[in-house]
């Protein structure tokens, strides 16, 4: 096709170079024209025919093939494959101007260069896809696949450049790598973030060790939110004041990391708190404090079933509860077991859990009565406030038992007057 446009121009009585370069451009410009045509139709009229015709009937897939395209990104490679056909328009037969035939070989390793691009940006529009797909049909808190997917797109990234750099430096792909072997300290270094967050995220994964919308706290790193995003090299967190913290990957294997999706799996949120009893209210209950305490439904049972068993137990050993040789009720045991039945009834708490009421050793804020129970409620707002009123109604219990919280005035250090 060549000669027959160097014919025509030299018959407009052009000179010879001003119609090599004219013919040349003239020939490009035809074959760059026909690889836009191919690409057009391609992906406006067959890929588009396709879609509508037979794809995609499941409205999420139809959503994230629409989203990334995949299809009309490899229509790139329909216009790759006409440039690398029709390069050989670009050749004479006559032998002044043979060097425009080296320009074929320009072209067609043009061609295999763009068609290596277009079968790139389609992987990466598919695995972009597969992503969004994934992360759309997933259940909660299945494990991220994002990760594995970065480490795709690099080793096909790379392969890529490897294979480019190869045909336009004329050398074997192989001989490539064996001199990227000879700078792998370098690259070591330079990707050495890459590589640390690889082995992390397999590790990270094996281990099921954290998964997207999972609430972590590092205390190291001052983290404590939910997981928003995990990537090969980077996690992403929401804490709960609503700031943003992004820690490599490899962070979860070097700081411990605490994991709350348990609470989220058994749906119960732990409490485990204390209330301070001033040791000096701590006493055995008189026949007054006895007959009050009696009233109470929660205790009622409890007070007849010991008060018998105590009295059993000092007749055979000839004692009284006001003397120390016999066994006695106190205020403090009293209201541990007031603890644990109103809790028992509490509608907002596990009784298939853990539920345990348990006196710690005395210190100088006074004797600890801890309560460790799980609520039926694992959100946020609703926990407080469950344990708020499991509190308040307890220590204003504490009169009733004639039983004091320890406090301590911070002016004086000195403790509050009892009521």
């Amino acid at each position: 096709m060549l000669d027959e446009v160097i014919s025509f121009y030299s018959f407009l009585g052009l000179n010879f170079e001003l119609t090599a370069a004219l013919s040349i451009l003239q020939v490009v410009l035809i074959i760059f024209a026909l690889a836009f045509v191919a690409h057009f139709i391609t992906k406006n009229v067959i890929i588009k025919h396709l879609r509508k015709t037979f794809l995609f009937r499941e409205n999420v897939i139809k959503e994230v093939f629409f989203e990334f395209k995949p299809f009309e990104n490899a229509a790139h490679l329909v216009a790759a494959i006409v440039i690398y056909s029709f390069a050989d328009l670009i050749t004479t037969d006559d032998s002044s101007i043979s060097w425009i035939n080296e320009s074929v070989g320009w072209l067609e390793e043009g061609g295999v260069i763009y068609a290596t691009l277009a079968i790139i940006w389609f992987f990466m529009a598919f695995i972009n896809l597969s992503n969004s797909y994934y992360e759309r049909i997933k259940k909660d808190h299945q494990p991220s696949i994002k990760g594995y997917l970065q480490l795709v797109k690099i080793i096909i990234i790379a392969t890529a450049v490897v294979l480019i750099v190869s045909m336009l430096l004329d050398k074997s792909p192989m001989a490539f790598l064996t001199g990227l072997g000879a700078a792998s300290a370098i690259i070591i270094l330079v990707f050495k973030d890459t590589i640390l967050g690889f082995v992390a995220s397999v590790q990270v994964a094996s281990y099921d060790m954290v998964r997207v919308g999972d609430w972590i706290t590092i205390n190291k790193l001052k983290v404590d939110g939910d997981i928003e995003d995990v990537s090969l090299n980077t996690v992403k967190i929401r804490n709960f004041d609503k700031t943003v913290t992004t820690i490599p990957t490899s962070a979860l294997i070097e700081n411990g990391v605490q994991n709350w999706r348990g609470m989220t799996e058994t749906k119960g949120r732990r409490i485990k708190r204390s209330i301070n009893i001033d040791i000096k209210t701590i006493k055995f209950c008189d026949e007054t404090l006895l007959n009050k305490l009696s009233k109470v439904t929660k205790l009622k049972k409890y007070i007849t079933d010991k008060t018998e068993e105590i009295k059993s137990h000092n007749a055979k050993i000839n004692a009284k509860s006001e003397d120390l040789n016999g066994r006695a009720l106190t205020n403090i045991g009293l209201f541990r077991n007031y603890i644990y039945n109103y809790l028992k009834e509490n509608e907002h708490i596990r009784n298939d859990l853990t539920l345990l009421i348990r006196q710690l050793q005395p210190g100088q804020s006074g004797i600890p009565i801890e309560i460790y129970v799980f609520t039926n409620d694992t959100n946020w707002v609703n926990y407080e406030n469950i344990q708020s009123d499991i509190f308040d109604h307890l220590l204003a219990a504490l009169p009733m038992f004639e039983l004091a919280a320890f406090q301590i005035i911070s002016d004086t250090n000195k403790q509050l007057p009892q009521a």
